[in-house]
């Protein structure tokens, strides 16, 4: 017997939070942009994260074509993945305008970078996932970008310099949009 419908309905649930929770930090920022000056380097990396959320819903939708049930472990692995990717929404952008007085760059450089190592840890997670549950050779185009995704968003947590962090940004965009499309055609 499958038991997908658990497995997908707990994997939404968090997701559902996760999209709800990034998506009010872009309403606070909006509420708030006359006071406290948007910073795209943060909002760029918002836009990123919900595109990776939105990919792993829509691979939640194909798991039952791969794998029909799945054990508690392998359970609790996904629901780490989905986890990871609220807590980088909770993160990421203010969720009270009192936490951005000073404008969201200052937010992000403070606070808002740390989602980027959740994010990170969720690109791990996925790694794991993808060649301990569905056989994926790591070596493939997927695993080659996931490497360098995994490492970008530590890149930038780690940069001293705005310059530096906004190239990395920059960089990261064109990278996670081919995976997407590569995720997707599969």
């Amino acid at each position: 017997m499958s038991n997908f419908p658990i497995v997908a309905t707990v994997l939404s649930m968090i997701l559902g939070l996760s999209v709800t929770r990034l998506l009010l930090g872009a309403l606070t920022v909006f509420r708030i942009r006359r006071t406290a000056a948007p910073d795209w380097v943060a909002l760029v990396w918002a836009v990123m994260l919900f595109a990776t959320q939105l990919d792993f819903w829509w691979a939640v939708n194909s798991l039952p074509s791969i794998k029909s049930t799945f054990s508690f472990a392998e359970f609790l692995l996904l629901v780490l993945l989905a986890l990871s990717l609220f807590v980088s929404s909770a993160l990421l952008l203010p969720s009270r305008s009192e936490d951005e007085q000073n404008g969201l760059r200052i937010y992000f450089e403070q606070d808002g970078r740390y989602a980027l190592l959740s994010l990170s840890t969720y690109l791990v997670l996925g790694l794991v996932v993808n060649v301990t549950l569905f056989q994926a050779s790591p070596l493939a185009l997927w695993g080659i970008l996931d490497l360098v995704m995994i490492v970008l968003p530590i890149g930038a947590f780690l940069a001293k310099s705005r310059r530096t962090y906004a190239g990395i940004t920059l960089l990261y965009v064109p990278i996670n949009a081919l995976d997407t499309v590569i995720s997707l055609s599969n």
